[in-house]
This record gives structure tokens, C-alpha cells and sequence, in this order.
């Protein structure tokens, strides 16, 4: 009787009473919130945990609502003056706080570049000798493809260069292979879930921060993370880990990148933003994105460059804004072999003006405009010789007919090159212009060599 009395007060007051069964048969749970039950039923420790929680529950006024996540406020004023100004430390593409992108073809010369701006950082020289350096900083290089021996050549084969000793990158550069340490900081499960490492990403935050480091330079971007690159969802979630690590230790993180597979005969051809690999998420996560573009055939036939040679240099483009400068105008950089003590051979990236933006001719320049006055005074020669007159326009502009000779195809110079050889010519006065009397006894111009 007395369970029923208490069954009857706890409905009495608008509570619920929970019944259980055990071995013993059926029993009360527990009679709701602020209820001790009858002498005799004693209630196990989950009807004690949930008699806790019927009263908590209940103790909470019933109108008031749970606080809000976040709260807007509206705008106040302030002064421009006192906002501080973007923190570059190289060029105009690291930038502390910022995940910046170097896109480009494999073989192109990414590694190479990022570990030459990364040693001129760490060792405080301006190795382009173009302003680029800001400030000596603290420098991380990850390389996920290349083990610690090959990494190791790079670096001694940049500082044999640049004339640098190593030890000044001590307490200064820090290099790890993804070989002997891989870094995936997200997998994707199902195509469908991304599950974030968090103890790692943990770490890297941590260790960037407990060493200091100003830049980080993550190469490439495939060995950091085990996601559908087409997804632009999931990418978008791996480029913004990297962007709160940068963020959190006011660092510049530097991401390598892939272009996709480019369609056949596309050799040659620029790359830009869009060739790049994946979802279009990646470069838009992205601060800044740079695009290393190979010499082509034109600019290579315009710097006097040899067609075979053309990709020991590539152009530097900044692909965030779609933007490719005339060559002129545009950094340039240049492969260059170092013998190392131990025989091996390693390219090194150096700065390279294309032919006219610093006023000078390059030396390759020079020697190809020599080439061409060659080619095209000894092709001119033996026409002239068999009686076959050339002239400055038209069907029979020296230029044209040259480049069709055996002389210009043994050596390959092609038609714009002798046309620049012309000019030269005429202004050198080697050649100069004649009217003469052609057979049909109409008068015309042809070019002579003038004699010396």
C-alpha cells in the first residue's frame, strides 16, 4: 500500500515514476525530482543518477532559453591608422597569418625555388638580389616525396653557389623528409567523411610555434592529406587547417601544388589557375598563388636562348590574379648545374633578367644576334652568287627567303631572328639598299653588301 500511496503523490504533482525489473521482480525506479521513496524500496544506482537528473531538470525554469552561440554587434569606428600593416617576409608571396600556393608542371622547378627562397630567408642574404628578402626569419621546409640524402645534396649544392657557409643555418632552417616523417593531416573515409588528425595538426602548430618558426614550406600538397583532390568541400577543410595553424602562430605557409595532366599537344603551352589540379576550393582557400611557367619557344627565340636549353628557365606568374606579364617584365630564373665534391650534379635556382629589362643584352643574346648576322650574311652570299637578289619587303625580303636556306636550318635560326639580323646589318652598314634594272627592264631595289 505504501508504493501505491507514493505512486499516487508522484502523479499527484505531475512527476514521473519510472518502474525496472530485476531478479527480485518489479520495483520502483525512482519517483521523479525531490522524492525520497517509501522505507523498504531502495533504489539502485541508476535510479539514483536518474533521479538527479529529473531534478535538475526540473529545478531549470521552463522559459528560459539556452544562451546563443555567438552575439552580433554593430559596427563601431576606428582608426585606419592603427591597424597593422600585412607582415611580408619574401617578395610579395609569403606573408605572415597567410597559406600561400606555388603551382606548377613536375619538373618545372618548384622544390627547387621554395628551397632556395627558404635558405635565403633563413640565412638573412638576398640571394636574387631583388629586395625580395624582408628580414631574417626561422625557417620549416617539409619535402613529402624526396628522402633526408637528396634533400641534403639540394642544400649543399645551393649553399656551394651562393657561396654560403652551413653553419649559418643553424639555429635557423629546419628540414624533414615525408619519407622518414610523413605528415596526413586528413583522410577521407567513404568519400564522404574527413576525419583531421588532430594530434598531429596539433604538433605541427605546437612545434612551429616552440621553435619560432616564421615561414613554413609544405611540398607538395598530395603527401599531406589522404582526400579526393575533386572534392572541393573536403580540400577546402585541408587548406583551412593550414590556414588556422598559419593564423594562430603568425606564420607564412607555403603549399606546393600540381597542375592536372594537360591534354596532348599541349607541350610548350602556358599554364595558369586553371590547369591547376583538383577542386577549384584549393586555390580559393589560398592567399596567394604563384604559377611557374617553362620558357617558350618565342620567348626563347626573343632571349637568344637555345631551343634545347629553353627549359633550364621558367617564368615566376602570379596566377591568384590570372595575370601573366610580357617577358620583359616578368622574374625569370635560371637552372644551373653545381658539380658536388662527391661528383653528383644538382640544379640550382638563379635569378635571370630576360634580355632588355636591365638595358643589357644578355650574353646568350649576344651570341645568338651573332649567330643570326652570320647565317644571314653567308646564306646572302651564295644567293647572291647564283644570281638570286633579296630585298628588305615583300616575297623576296631577305628574312623570308634565309629562313627557308640551308644555312638557317643547319643552325636553326629562324625568321625573326634574321630580321633582327637585318636591321643590325643595315645599321652597321654592312648591306645597304641599290635600285637596279631587272630583266623585264623595270627598275627595282635589291640589298649589296657594302664593301669594306
Amino acid at each position: 500500500m505504501e508504493f501505491h500511496q507514493a505512486w499516487a503523490a508522484a502523479l499527484a504533482d505531475d512527476r514521473r515514476p519510472k518502474m525496472s525489473r530485476n531478479g527480485s521482480g518489479w520495483h520502483i525506479r525512482s519517483y521523479g525530482a525531490n522524492e525520497t521513496p517509501p522505507a523498504g524500496d531502495t533504489p539502485g544506482e541508476d535510479a539514483q543518477e536518474d533521479a538527479q537528473a529529473d531534478a535538475s531538470k526540473n529545478a531549470a525554469p521552463k522559459d528560459r532559453a539556452p544562451k546563443a552561440p555567438f552575439v552580433l554587434c554593430f559596427f563601431k569606428p576606428f582608426d585606419a591608422a592603427t591597424l597593422p600593416p600585412r607582415e611580408f617576409l619574401f617578395g610579395r608571396h609569403y606573408q605572415r597569418r597567410t597559406v600561400s600556393g606555388t603551382v606548377a608542371p613536375g619538373g618545372t622547378g618548384k622544390s627547387s625555388l621554395v628551397m632556395v627562397e627558404a635558405i635565403a630567408m633563413a640565412s638573412g642574404r638576398d640571394l636574387f638580389k631583388d629586395g625580395s628578402l624582408k628580414e631574417r626569419v626561422r625557417v620549416w621546409y617539409h619535402n613529402g616525396e624526396d628522402n633526408m640524402l637528396e634533400l641534403q645534396r639540394r642544400v649543399a649544392a645551393i649553399c656551394q653557389f651562393y657561396d654560403i657557409p652551413q653553419q649559418e643555418l643553424a639555429e635557423w632552417f629546419i628540414m624533414t623528409s615525408g619519407v622518414e616523417m610523413p605528415l596526413r593531416v586528413a583522410e577521407s573515409y567513404n568519400q564522404v567523411r574527413l576525419q583531421t588528425d588532430a594530434k598531429l595538426i596539433k604538433c605541427i602548430t605546437e612545434q612551429i610555434g616552440d621553435h619560432g618558426v616564421a615561414a613554413a614550406k609544405f611540398d607538395p600538397l598530395v603527401t599531406l592529406h589522404g582526400v579526393r583532390e575533386s572534392d572541393p568541400g573536403q580540400m577546402d577543410q585541408v587548406i583551412r587547417i593550414f590556414a588556422k595553424i598559419a593564423d594562430d602562430r603568425n606564420c607564412a605557409i607555403d603549399l606546393s601544388h600540381h597542375t592536372r595532366k594537360l591534354p596532348p599537344g599541349s607541350n610548350g603551352a602556358d599554364v595558369d589557375l586553371d590547369d591547376m589540379r583538383g577542386a577549384k576550393a584549393v586555390s580559393d582557400a589560398m592567399r596567394m598563388v604563384r604559377i611557374l611557367n617553362v620558357m617558350g619557344d618565342k620567348d626563347a627565340e626573343a632571349a637568344g636562348v637555345d631551343n634545347l636549353l629553353r627549359t633550364n628557365y621558367f617564368r615566376i606568374d602570379r596566377g591568384k590574379a590570372n595575370y601573366s606579364p610580357p617577358a620583359k617584365t616578368a622574374i625569370w630564373r635560371q637552372f644551373q648545374n653545381v658539380d658536388l665534391p662527391n661528383g653528383d650534379g644538382v640544379g640550382v635556382v638563379t635569378p635571370w633578367l630576360f634580355p632588355g629589362q636591365d638595358g643589357k643584352a644578355s650574353p646568350e643574346r649576344l651570341e645568338a644576334e651573332q649567330k643570326a648576322r652570320h647565317v644571314f650574311m653567308e646564306g646572302f652570299r651564295r644567293l647572291w652568287g647564283e644570281g638570286r637578289y633579296l630585298n628588305e619587303h615583300g616575297p623576296t625580303s631577305a628574312p623570308l627567303v634565309l629562313s627557308k636556306e640551308r644555312e638557317a636550318k643547319l643552325a636553326k635560326v629562324k625568321k625573326a631572328a634574321l630580321e633582327h639580323a637585318m636591321r643590325q646589318l643595315f645599321d652597321q652598314k654592312k648591306i645597304r639598299l641599290e635600285e637596279y634594272k631587272k630583266n623585264d627592264r623595270h627598275s627595282g631595289t635589291r640589298i649589296v653588301e657594302v664593301e669594306s
